[in-house]
């Protein structure tokens, strides 16, 4: 089979491509902001030529085309998704802008101590197009006030005369019965066919008004926007002869086909960095480590997840820009830390900054000459001699680096450019190291258990600093670092999952509710993979697989575990099971003893997951090479003086190469910056291992 993997991040757009005959394709282009289309095709271009095949020959032969994208997330943080109309049940007009009160704010909790920034989140609706509909549902899902049909259609004409362009409704106590919801959805559809429509009932069935509606609100906020670049970008490849599966990465782990994203694109907001922690996952798997941070280093953020004992943990109270969601989430922690991440000198307290804000690919850092003048991190390693070119192509201009660096910070601070420069990589490391520790120490991980990745096309460059005083067994540059998220998403399973709350309740006592949600979603599963799953079943030889979970939690306990359960329905005895994986599981993590033997385990949530494996790449191994020669050197600045470096080549590395530094190592796509008291040890896959000079690991 032929696969294709595309990341599109703020800056560049990564391709991996997996050939029928094992050859690995990789290529990076800018990405094209308003235009994503052009840089998706340019970036896949580039890595078609790397196999000596044009664009239109490979696609014509590929089997699955996997993207992860970030377009619906950098509308919702920039403020330019679509214009947004809300139906309620009339009474409850005001749950989105009244919110919740413990931790409205979605701020993290040493935050919530400085009242300055106790501000709620902007609204993704204004008030005055949250309109309620005379119905009323209660718990057990009876129907007390029947839908109001004839104001229900004034409501929507009034949203269509403002202008909306997509409607979400979220009605009380649709989890439990979504009749009202979906017969919302079809007066909206006869009122207005032109507006996109999100029914909470369907999207984000869990009991928990203000998060549900939220996440409606997300999902009709960025559905048009993202809705249409999916699709023009499905007939783009189709133009040029593509016939394959077409699937995009969710923030759940996992691909889906584009299709069924069109019309929840709210699943995709973080696709891009859950790619990377999937394939860090699988090289966790190859290279025998079950514990692995994950840090990604891009352009414009840093995003940091784990692998704990070979799974990927899912966010328990997941937040997007400070909206709480209602929806399977993989846990990432992420800040406005990358190579574009933009330097800046607050005069008046004469104290850097960098970050969050971010030069993107237009106009890019300075180094990039296109018409950047603000200094980034990037720049500050192009001056210190780190860089000098970027995705092969893309050389880079030391000189406008160096001016924009001087000009911006050196001399407001009375500092050297290479003093200056270093200070911008200071400040940037130490946010990294920072977060680092707060995503693994904050969440109860020792990481000392743990082996660090990095990657990203920045990560080679920085990892050698921020990772050094993190206490992690070892640090792991993957071979394909610069397209770790596009190989995540090549590489990642096509996933149906769906989640439903209920009324929480001791799982003894529950076994009828949950064994009926079960039914019920696992049907749903199936008949989203009906069609593309059981061809790609076909295909790579593998069947589809159902896979049940059971949220539990002590009674009275915020958190849950997610235990698996076997076929249904489940029996007392299953249930009694469950509850002891689970407690086995609680005091693995919490510690020996820890479990409340004589409190009520309570089911909150139940959860159907199907899927069809994606054939794992089969890496070839490079054959053992003499010992790795330097191509060149390049002077560059470390511990406060100019050093002539020596630069190697990657593709000249074999199994068990060692490069102590100071020393530079070059791939088409990235560089890997050894710093002075490093050393770097070539696996026979090419990974990298950082270690302290001298050490014989």
């Amino acid at each position: 089979m032929r696969l294709i993997g595309i990341d599109t991040g703020g800056t560049f757009t990564d391709t991996v491509i997996i050939d029928n005959d094992g050859r690995i394709g990789v290529g990076k282009a800018l990405t094209t902001p308003g235009r994503l289309p052009d840089g998706v095709l340019a970036s896949i271009g580039v890595a078609a030529r790397s196999l000596g095949m044009a664009l239109e020959e490979l696609l014509a032969g590929a089997d699955i085309l996997s993207h992860g994208t970030t377009q619906g997330l950098n509308a919702l943080l920039t403020g330019k998704g679509a214009r947004v109309g809300l139906l309620v049940t009339e009474g409850f007009e005001s749950t989105l802008p009244i919110a919740r009160s413990n931790k409205v704010h979605g701020l993290a909790d040493d935050e919530l101590t400085d009242a300055l920034l106790w501000r709620k989140p902007d609204l993704l609706v204004p008030r005055r197009r949250i309109l309620g509909i005379r119905e009323r549902i209660d718990v057990t899902g009876a129907v007390l006030t029947p839908l109001d049909e004839d104001q229900a259609r004034v409501a929507i004409r009034k949203l269509v005369v403002a202008g909306v362009e997509a409607i979400g409704v979220a009605l009380m106590w649709s989890p439990v019965n979504g009749a009202h919801e979906e017969r919302l959805g079809q007066l909206i559809r006869e009122e207005a066919p032109h507006v996109h429509v999100t029914l909470s009932s369907q999207l984000a069935p869990r009991i928990g008004e203000y998060e549900r509606t939220v996440t409606v609100a997300m999902n009709a906020y960025v559905a048009p926007l993202v809705s249409g670049y999916l699709r023009g970008l499905d007939e783009g490849l189709q133009s040029r002869g593509f016939k394959g599966l077409f699937l995009i990465m969710t923030m759940a782990g996992g691909v889906r086909q584009a299709s069924a994203v069109m019309a929840a694109p709210v699943h995709t907001l973080q696709s891009g960095p859950v790619g990377g922690i999937t394939a860090t996952k699988r090289l966790g798997e190859l290279l025998g480590h079950p514990n692995v941070i994950a840090t990604d280093v891009g352009g414009t953020s840093f995003d940091v997840g784990l692998v704990v004992g070979g799974a990927i943990p899912r966010a328990t109270r997941p937040r997007i820009d400070r909206h709480g969601i209602a929806l399977p989430v993989v846990d990432i922690a992420s800040i406005g830390t990358g190579g574009g991440s933009i330097a800046r000198v607050d005069v008046e307290l004469g104290v850097l900054h960098v970050g969050p804000q971010s030069a993107g690919s237009t106009p890019g850092p300075a180094c990039y000459g296109r018409g950047g003048k603000e200094p980034t991190v990037t720049d500050a390693a192009v001056a210190l001699g780190y860089l000098d070119r970027l995705g092969g192509s893309l050389t880079l201009d030391r000189d406008a680096a160096v001016e924009a660096i001087r000009s911006r910070v050196a001399e407001p601070l009375g500092l050297s450019i290479e003093e200056a420069a270093e200070g911008i990589l200071r400040v940037a490391n130490s946010q990294m190291a920072d977060l680092v520790k707060r995503a693994s120490l904050q969440r109860g991980h020792d990481p000392r258990d743990f082996v660090l990745y990095a990657y990203g096309g920045a990560a080679p460059q920085y990892v050698g600093r921020y990772a050094a005083e993190i206490g992690v067994r070892a640090i792991v540059i993957p071979r394909l670092a610069p397209e770790f998220s596009a190989w995540g998403a090549v590489s990642s399973d096509l996933r149906s999952m769906n989640e439903r709350e209920i009324p929480p309740r001791p799982l003894r006592d529950a076994l009828q509710a949950v064994n009926e949600s079960l039914l019920q979603l696992e049907a749903r599963a199936l008949d989203e993979l009906r069609g593309a799953g059981e061809e790609l079943s076909r295909k790579a030889g593998s069947a589809i697989e159902v896979h049940r979970l059971l949220g539990l939690r002590f009674q009275r306990q915020l958190h849950q575990l997610d235990i698996p359960v076997g076929k249904v329905p489940l029996t007392a005895e299953d249930a009694l099971a469950a509850e002891a994986d689970f407690k086995a599981r609680y005091e693995a993590i919490v510690g020996k003893g820890s479990s409340y033997t004589d409190t009520a385990i309570e089911v909150p949530t139940v959860t159907v997951e199907a899927r069809v494996a994606v054939p794992s790449p089969d890496f070839s191994q490079p054959q053992p090479k003499s010992a790795a020669r330097a191509v060149r050197v390049r002077s560059a600045w470390f511990d406060g003086s100019a050093v002539e470096t020596p630069v190697y080549q990657w593709s000249d590395l074999g199994e068990g190469s060692r490069i102590a530094g100071p020393a530079f190592i070059e791939s088409e796509q990235t560089t890997a910056v050894i710093y002075p008291g490093q050393q770097a040890v070539c696996d026979g896959a090419g990974n990298l291992t950082l270690l302290e000079a001298g050490s014989a690991k």
